[in-house]
């Protein structure tokens, strides 16, 4: 595994959160490639993918790819906090793959430079100093005519380091440790130099994105992109064609302002569906591709003729996430030790065959360098039950009670996936065993990111994606920044982590805050990572379960996904 990342995490709604994993990649197919089984290290990962490769001299010229995504937010701009999800930054890419334009990924997760945008890199330290210089490509322009050169660079470093509350921005760490971003012999040569080394570097923030310097306008970078697919502000392979707010659906077609390769196809028609809806679609022939990670969706896709049911591994993990200003500490703990992760995952995957060990990680997936279990040993309902009594909980009735206040909270699921309803219950069910109450509380996949923002659940279900680098993504996760304050005690081994060159040394840097972060702080807990299994009309090609090549990480997906002739 390489050691760069897009360095941010995703949110994953809809059907990639606690229900199935697997929206960031789609369909695509070659039997030999199914698996059924999750991937540990040094197996094949060639077995995690199935995406019909093909050359395009193969395909067809044009064509249409009509698709569908749950959750597709209000707010068009990805880097704001209302905008980012993992349904919005796979459409991103085929229409502003500036977005994360620096380096694109395969599906083992090597990098290459993205030579539509970058031309040269180079990082180094001297003296205690970091530097990184690179090139863009002087082709590179928004859609506005507004060249990407060192200004969309600066915006980037504007808006990621501005005080908190003037951009509803997401997190960016390195960003924060940059200390100058100053050309390097015109427009289109960019020296950064870091406050402090930030390792790993390459791959990162520095030149994985170029923002529209208008965007530095606080309110039009908040509020403009509401409802409003503005592209002239982006630069991608695709354009805006139409946007019907009151459905949900946007189209897009070839933009001829484009530098880069040519797309294949001519039109990508998206529309905004849960689950049942979208079964209804492809089952009518209204769209191409459905997840099929569900046992609903699964168990009506089989018995269809004219598609391929594609499997792969999904690039993810599925977790409740436990909101520690609403949740005292042994109660999080006692969640921890009590949940039976396992028997989630058999309601969640035996009647589609899929089998794997409960994850130890938020960071790794388990085919990952430096993966290790994470997961506390002492756990099962007895160990929960001495957590709380020995934090002064008594039984008041079924439930533990401390101060006047009832071990009792709200869980908060999203969407209408049969199998999140399931194991959400089963979850409760099981809570209510330890003496803990959980109220499911349903909403709509569009409310993920206003509930997260405003941190107004107890318990959510919800998925993150999983990065090409777990270091970045434990950066992520475990300081106390990103918890609302919770966790200080472990920013230091987090800064440490991050001012370590040897890569092998900050994979284990990194297992030692995650399973600090499980046994001390309790917010995180992985329940697994799931399949990507997509069911899809015959003939995609270039489209499917692709690991780390999702069109996030590698914008090409979009440019030579086709129809075979």
């Amino acid at each position: 595994m390489t050691n760069m990342s897009i360095n941010r995490r995703t949110l994953l709604t809809g059907a990639v959160a606690l229900g199935t994993v697997g929206l960031l990649a789609a369909c695509g197919g070659n039997k030999k490639n199914e698996t059924n089984s999750a991937l540990g290290a040094g197996d094949d990962i060639s077995k995690a993918v199935s995406f019909n490769p093909k050359d395009r001299s193969e395909l067809k010229e044009g064509g249409e790819l009509r698709l569908a995504f749950e959750g597709i937010p209000k707010n068009f701009n990805p880097f704001n906090t209302n905008g980012y999800t993992s349904g919005a930054i796979a459409i991103q890419a085929a229409m502003n793959s500036a977005y994360a334009g620096g380096y694109k990924y395969d599906y083992t997760g090597k990098p290459s430079l993205n030579t539509d945008y970058i031309t040269e890199y180079k990082a180094e330290t001297k003296n205690g100093v970091q530097t990184v210089t690179f090139k863009i490509n002087p082709k590179a322009k928004f859609n506005d005519g507004t060249p990407i050169d060192i200004e969309s660079v600066r915006a980037a470093h504007r808006i990621f380091t501005a005080p908190a509350g003037e951009y509803q921005v997401t997190d960016a760490p390195m960003w924060k440790q940059v200390k100058s971003v100053e050309e390097n012999g015109d427009k289109f040569s960019v020296k950064v130099t870091m406050e402090k080394p930030y390792y790993p570097i390459d791959g990162g923030f520095v030149i994985s994105t170029f923002i529209h310097p208008a965007l530095v306008d606080k309110k039009l970078f908040n509020d403009a992109l509401v409802d409003k697919p503005l592209d002239k502000y982006w630069a991608g392979p695709f354009k805006v064609e139409n946007w019907d707010v009151s459905q949900n659906s946007l189209i897009l077609t070839r933009n001829d302002k484009w530098w880069g390769q040519k797309p294949l196809l001519e039109k990508i028609s998206i529309r905004s569906l849960g689950e049942a809806a979208s079964l209804a679609a492809f089952k009518n022939s209204e769209i191409d591709v459905i997840s099929a990670s569900s046992q609903n969706v699964y168990a009506d896709v089989s018995k269809m003729s004219n598609i391929d049911i594609r499997k792969g591994s999904a690039l993810g993990v599925g977790d409740y996430e436990l909101n520690p200003d609403k949740i005292p500490l042994p109660v999080r703990k006692a969640i921890v030790a009590g949940i039976n992760r396992e028997q989630i995952q058999k309601i969640r995957f035996e009647k589609i065959g899929w089998n794997e060990k409960a994850p130890g990680s938020m960071c790794f997936l388990p085919l990952q360098e430096g993966y290790k279990d994470s997961y506390p040993t002492e756990i099962g309902e007895d160990v929960a039950k001495k957590i709380l009594e020995d934090a002064g909980y008594k039984k008041d009735g079924d439930f533990y009670a401390k101060d006047g206040k009832k071990a009792s909270y709200e869980l908060f699921t999203f969407g209408d996936d049969q199998d999140v309803k399931t194991t959400s219950q089963f979850f409760s069910d099981q809570m209510k065993k330890i003496g803990i109450e959980l109220k499911i509380v349903n909403r709509a996949n569009s409310e993920l990111t206003k509930v997260s923002t405003e941190r107004s659940y107890g318990i959510k279900s919800a998925g993150y994606g999983i990065t090409t680098n777990p270091v970045d993504s434990a950066y992520y996760f475990y300081r106390s920044e990103i918890n609302n304050g919770h966790g200080k005690e472990l920013d230091s081994l987090a800064d440490k982590m991050m001012a370590t060159e040897d890569y092998k040394k900050q994979l284990e840097i990194a297992t030692e805050l995650e399973k600090r972060h499980l046994a001390e702080v309790a917010i995180y807990i992985p329940v697994y990572n799931g399949p990507n299994y997509q069911a899809c009309k015959k003939g995609l090609a270039n489209y499917g379960p692709r690991l780390f090549a999702t069109s996030a990480y590698d914008p090409d997906v979009w440019i030579n996904a086709g129809w075979e002739k």
